[in-house]
């Protein structure tokens, strides 16, 4: 071996053993820093014409397990989506309150009983009238406060998607960066090392946000996709984009991905995990069905106390009745089957006059003076007509009036008004007794629907104001835009005769309407009109200007086909203004109309009506499915307590799953570490081998060196 090759060996000898000592050293000072993966020098013999020549560094490498960071970034997506998932269905499981305290919701309503009972006791108190009313008042305010709180949740979760969404593009961006100064650093022989590890660390912060995978490029850099197959970062950065709504009950937008090359292809549906999928869970799955299920429970107490209300009687009995919005039309038909009374009272309570209403007959018959009058046209209109007519002849001042959904009785105020079903034949309309129906004595109120159930045929005009109309968007199983469908009353839609089967034919046509993506059906019993979604779509409102005559109720108002419909309950029912603002007129007696003309129909110390109002508590009745409460017949006691318990159980469920998922996030760390963190026993070793080498090579060069000198001395050339 020549001498010169010999300090060709020591040279490369000394560049390989300090290149080495600068990545040890590296590592020894990055051994706390969160999410550093080691270095490691690659070395390999160099030769030349067949002889060794030294050492050469062949690569410097990152210690990266692949298979491994896939494994903790599939931890991560599931950390971040069930962490940000617990957080907020946590906050709302609080907003309902504990059922133990004395200021939830939960014994709110147990005092409205107790005021009730209570009530019973001395039913001529205006004390303890004022308490029950301030109950129930007390009661449906922190129903509106929890749903305003799931409302604000909603809004929550929307912005912060839209936060995220921002931050992941903000990642993106210099992953993409990145990518291209790794590939610079390679093809110059550079040491690419310092970037990919800053890389790293961008794509673990991007997998807890959105779920990804991770493939290495021969020429450097990474592809970076999402579990569902979406490229988030390829020879570029992707766009993504997403504008939040914070309007309650609204019809919120899509993660896009190029928007701006005019595809807008719609990323949600290819996230299985991070952040993002969490809050779209929470958002779209989770609350609405917390918020369905408290306007339902809204909506059902407020029913069933109605229901009773309606057959009770105040002392004094009140001069005017104004029901609730009905939706309905004069030319509706009256619908009802069965009979009903009205009694017409001094201030006294004794019987003056009593109307016997035969909905099977079509007629009224009064007593004092005796008369017949029919409303044999069996629309509304008629029927209205003719008891306007009875209460008129009854006392000068007495009438009734039906205009734009609202029924009103109304007489002098020498006395009061009091309905009651038949006993033996109660008049029924979609389930509904008269009074019950028409809301004219309700003790909770709504300004629209409060329940759906319209006794409405398909052979009534739909009644829908021309120009108005109902848009619906249609996404397949991938997200993905497929239609967006607008029925407008115009055409024959809009013609005076079209009924409500005409609008279903438009509603259900092909091509025009949502034909292919679902099916409208009206149910006959009750009137109420649903739709269902033919897998794999997913249908939503967008919008409704839709206006029936004059009631202002939208087609889906009267028929529960939105949020805002259903859920919106939890936000708007409440006791009605006139008995929340005189309590006296909180009817807690039952009143008798099978007593004679001139007897006493109305007892101001009759407690029948109180009695009847707590032992609706405890009467089965049916509740329709709302939200995550399906459908099922039990007591409202029972029906809260489940309300409560799904809001427990949602909020228990979710921080299960996220403390599973950050021990398994956390293992999945460690073992990661274990084999791409840095061991300082290793390192240290392993610089005091390459000092050793160094001092090795620096020996090789010194002997060479001074065997080199001698021979020149000795004149050697």
């Amino acid at each position: 071996m020549s001498i010169s090759s010999v300090l060709l060996s020591g040279l490369t000898g000394l560049r390989a053993a300090q290149t080495s000592i600068g990545v040890v050293s590296q590592n020894i000072a990055n051994a706390n820093t969160p999410g550093y993966v080691r270095t490691e020098v690659t070395l390999s013999p160099l030769t030349h014409l067949g002889a060794g020549a030294g050492v050469k560094v062949e690569s410097v490498q990152r210690a990266a397990d692949r298979f491994l960071a896939t494994a903790s970034f599939i931890a991560e997506g599931a950390r971040g989506a069930t962490a940000a998932r617990a957080d907020i269905l946590a906050r709302a499981q609080v907003s309902f309150g504990d059922p133990a305290s004395t200021t939830s919701m939960f014994a709110m309503l147990d005092d409205f009983w107790s005021a009730v009972t209570e009530l019973g006791v001395d039913p001529a108190s205006a004390l303890r009238r004022g308490d029950a009313v301030s109950a129930l008042e007390a009661m449906y305010t922190e129903v509106q406060r929890v749903g305003q709180s799931i409302q604000d949740l909603v809004a929550e979760a929307d912005q912060r998607i839209a936060d995220a969404v921002n931050e992941a593009q903000g990642l993106i961006d210099r992953i993409a960066d990145l990518n291209e100064e790794i590939r610079l650093n390679r093809s110059t022989g550079a040491d690419s090392t310092g970037a990919e590890n800053v890389q790293a660390g961008l794509v673990d912060r991007l997998s807890m946000l959105l779920d990804v995978r991770v493939t290495p490029q021969d020429y450097g850099g990474v592809h970076v996709r999402t579990s569902g197959g979406a490229l988030l970062v390829g020879h570029a950065a992707v766009k993504l984009s997403y504008e939040p709504n914070s309007n309650p009950f609204s019809t919120h937008g899509v993660i896009k991905v190029n928007e701006h090359l005019g595809g807008g292809t719609n990323l949600e549906p290819m996230l299985l995990g991070g952040e993002i999928k969490g809050l779209l869970d929470v958002r779209d799955k989770d609350l609405p069905g917390l918020a369905e299920a408290l306007g339902g429970f809204a909506a059902a107490l407020g029913d069933a106390l109605n229901e009773v209300h309606n057959e009770n009687a105040s002392s004094p009995a009140v001069s005017q009745m104004v029901g609730r919005q009905t939706g309905l039309l004069g030319t509706d038909a009256i619908g009802f089957t069965g009979a009903a009374t009205i009694g017409l009272v001094d201030v006294s309570g004794n019987l003056r006059e009593r109307l016997s209403i035969d909905f099977d007959a079509m007629t009224i018959t009064a007593e004092a003076p005796a008369a017949v009058y029919s409303f044999a046209a069996g629309t509304i209109d008629a029927f209205a007509a003719a008891l306007n007519a009875a209460l008129g002849a009854a006392t000068p001042s007495g009438g009734a009036s039906f205009s734009d959904g609202v029924l009103s009785l109304n007489m002098s105020n020498s006395g009061g008004l009091v309905v009651q079903q038949d006993a033996n034949d109660p008049a029924d309309r979609a389930g509904r007794g008269f009074s019950h129906f028409f809301g004219l004595n309700d003790l909770v109120s709504r300004a629209t629907p409060m329940f759906f159930e319209t006794g409405l045929s398909g052979a009534d005009a739909h009644g829908l104001a021309s120009g108005g109309e109902v848009i619906y968007q249609v996404r397949d199983s991938a997200g993905r835009l497929v239609g967006q469908r607008t029925i407008a009353i115009s055409g024959a839609l809009a013609a005076p005769g079209s009924t409500w089967n005409d609008l279903l034919t438009a509603l259900n046509a092909s091509g025009a309407g949502m034909g292919e993506y679902g099916q409208f059906t009206l149910d006959a019993a009750t009137g109420r009109i649903t739709f269902a979604a033919t897998p794999p779509y997913a249908v939503e409102l967008v919008a409704d200007s839709t206006k029936r005559g004059g009631t202002g109720v939208s087609f889906t108002a009267l028929n529960g086909l939105s949020q805002a419909s259903t859920a919106g309950r939890a936000l708007e029912v409440g006791v009605e203004r006139l008995i929340g603002a005189d309590a006296s007129r909180l009817a807690v007696g039952r009143p008798d109309l099978s007593a004679a003309l001139g007897q006493r129909a109305v007892e101001a110390g009759d407690n029948r009506g109180a009695s009847a109002l707590v032992a609706a508590r405890d009467s089965v009745r049916s509740f329709e499915s709302a939200g995550m409460l399906g459908a099922q017949s039990t007591t409202l006691m029972i029906y809260v307590s489940r309300l409560g318990g799904e809001a427990g159980r949602l909020a228990s469920d979710a921080a299960r799953a996220a403390k599973g998922a950050e021990s398994v996030a956390t293992a999945a760390a460690d073992r990661r570490a274990q084999v791409e963190g840095v061991s300082l026993d290793d390192e240290l070793m392993k610089m005091t081998v390459y000092q050793n080498a160094y001092a090795a090579s620096a020996r090789v060069i010194q002997a060479a060196t001074e065997m080199l000198d001698v021979l020149l001395s000795l004149g050697y050339r």
